[in-house]
């Protein structure tokens, strides 16, 4: 269920929305990440889903397990969440019996 906005509100909204309309944003925000961990991202969440359905597991199962509600669930593999918190993703792997290892690269 939605919130319920004040006219007031929604005409901030608006605004904001006819501003970035005419001046889009033209380069990265500084808290965004790079594409390579945009990437991995991806990759992991392709993973996940691939494990979910090879187990025959649904998504009910696999959310009840991580202790969220499907719906959340089903953004997380849909993409439409694409900034999941490690946290989030630690409870996914166990969900579906398998490990998160987190580690940097030497570059």
């Amino acid at each position: 269920m939605k919130p319920k906005r004040t006219a007031e509100q929604r005409a901030e909204e608006e605004a904001i929305r006819r501003h970035h309309a005419v001046n889009p944003l033209r380069e990265r925000p500084a808290n965004a990440i790079n594409r390579q961990s945009f990437m991995a991202i991806l990759g992991l969440v392709a993973r996940f889903k691939a494990a979910r359905e090879h187990q025959g597991l649904t998504l009910a199962e696999v959310a009840d397990r991580m202790g969220i509600d499907a719906p959340a669930l089903s953004r997380l593999e849909t993409g439409k969440m694409l900034n999941p918190t490690l946290a989030t993703l630690h409870k996914w792997a166990e969900a579906l019996g398998q490990k998160l290892e987190v580690g940097s690269s030497s570059s």
